[in-house]
């Protein structure tokens, strides 16, 4: 049971939450993007009873996934970060959530590896892959460079991107540009520069945009596919419940 020690909005958009558990005490990172499946409750607290309770067995099949940040195996301390939308399950979790309030977790889990071997780096995200992100470029080397590109809703929405490496960021906000969310990453193509044979490639982003970025990266671009790394965040019209 993870119980929630502090809760912080990055953003107006983007809130973190960050709780401490027992059993994350001795666990280790296993990727920079690694994800955690959480099961929350409806009200503060699924009780006394906890995962053998009523209300645990019915939440499991809401559960959701995201991008476990700042973890500490020693104090068994870690953060996630929601994107502030909607009605759904962690939509309302995410508005009412305050220090004492439990819920449960499973992993990490991630397949996503930095190789010292490698030294240039194209990472795209909308919002709810940000966090992911942020996490990658906390741990790429010193001698790496990454051309980055982030979609998200204003200039609001703009967050540090603590990195050793070279980074050259580029922001695009959909009340500059326009389009629903998601559409500004699946016409980024021609704004790619880093593209290409040799290149580590990680994409995450709303499902359409993924496939369309992946297939022009594979096709188009020349990248290894051994190097890429595309992962679905979202699907747009597919309505949280």
């Amino acid at each position: 049971m993870c119980v929630v020690t502090e809760v912080v909005d990055l953003t107006p958009r983007l809130r973190r939450v960050r709780f401490r558990s027992e059993d994350l005490v001795g666990v280790e990172s296993v990727s920079p993007a690694q994800r955690v499946t959480i099961v929350l409750p409806e009200r503060a607290s699924f009780g006394p009873e906890g995962v053998a309770s009523a209300e645990y067995s019915a939440a499991r099949r809401k559960r959701r996934t995201y991008t476990l940040c700042d973890l500490d195996g020693e104090s068994g301390t870690a953060a996630i970060d929601l994107v502030r939308h909607g009605d759904g399950v962690a939509g309302r979790w995410v508005e009412r959530v305050s220090p004492g309030d439990d819920f449960v977790l499973s992993g990490p889990m991630g397949k996503f590896h930095l190789d010292p071997a490698y030294t240039r780096y194209l990472l795209v995200a909308d919002e709810t892959a940000l966090p992911a992100l942020r996490e990658i470029l906390a741990q790429l080397p010193a001698q790496a460079f990454a051309e980055v590109h982030v979609e998200v809703a204003d200039e609001a929405e703009r967050l540090d991107l603590p990195t050793s490496a070279t980074a050259e960021v580029t922001w695009w906000f959909r009340s500059v540009h326009g389009g629903a969310s998601g559409e500004l990453v699946q016409g980024l193509a021609p704004h790619l520069r880093t593209a290409g044979p040799g290149v580590v490639v990680w994409v995450g982003a709303e499902a359409d945009a993924v496939t369309t970025l992946r297939t022009h990266l594979l096709t188009s671009a020349g990248c290894d596919r051994r190097l890429l790394d595309a992962v679905a965040y979202w699907r747009r019209g597919r309505a949280e419940s």
